[in-house]
């Protein structure tokens, strides 16, 4: 069982796109979008830490007690924990480079042995974010805080890219450390 470094390096890079969509979906406030109808156009987007009103350009924490967006109970504990788990998917996933990054730098034993880790460290920062993504998907579908005509937006949709994209690479990284011969079986011709 040994995974090459060009496997190393290909899913080094596929991951780093991966984490650049989980700080994407981490930063970006639209996870949630609210459209007023015609005839006046004021977009509303909710994000994981402020919400935005395209009308004044202008966005404020979300949720805050200030503007009255706790009043139902449990939804700011809710949102500020799905918050919370996409940065604890972000914390991993820095952990998960750091990881691939030594693997690539280490020898081939390093790199025989290493799969296991990385791919623990896939799931482990996927499961924050399904979670997240679960509880942002719990509250749009119960909370009064949102307008009919709210739908989902990109920042949700990339953070279930994101996730989905995680087991993918470790199921990937797993099936060729399982599947593929050791790499001193190979001998050389003269």
């Amino acid at each position: 069982m040994a995974v090459s470094f060009v496997t190393y390096l290909v899913i080094f890079f596929a991951f780093c796109i991966n984490y650049a969509l989980t700080v994407t979906a981490l930063v970006m406030p639209k996870w949630l979008t609210f459209v007023t109808p015609i005839p006046f156009y004021i977009e509303t987007n909710y994000g994981l830490f402020k919400l935005c009103k395209s009308f004044l350009r202008e966005c404020r924490p979300f949720p805050s007690a200030k503007y009255n967006d706790c009043e139902q109970e449990g939804f700011c504990e809710l949102w500020r924990a799905s918050a919370a788990g996409m940065v604890l998917a972000t914390i991993i996933g820095g952990l998960a480079i750091l990881a691939l990054l030594g693997t690539l730098c280490g020898g081939r034993l390093n790199r025989e042995r290493a799969w296991s880790g990385v791919a623990g460290l896939f799931v482990i920062s996927a499961i924050p974010q399904a979670f997240s993504m679960g509880v942002i998907a719990y509250l749009f579908n119960t909370s009064d805080s949102f307008y009919i005509g709210t739908r989902y937006n990109v920042s949700f949709i990339i953070c279930i890219i994101a996730w989905c994209l995680n087991i993918i690479l470790a199921i990937m990284l797993t099936m060729v450390a399982m599947l593929s011969p050791p790499e001193y079986a190979y001998q050389p011709l003269n």
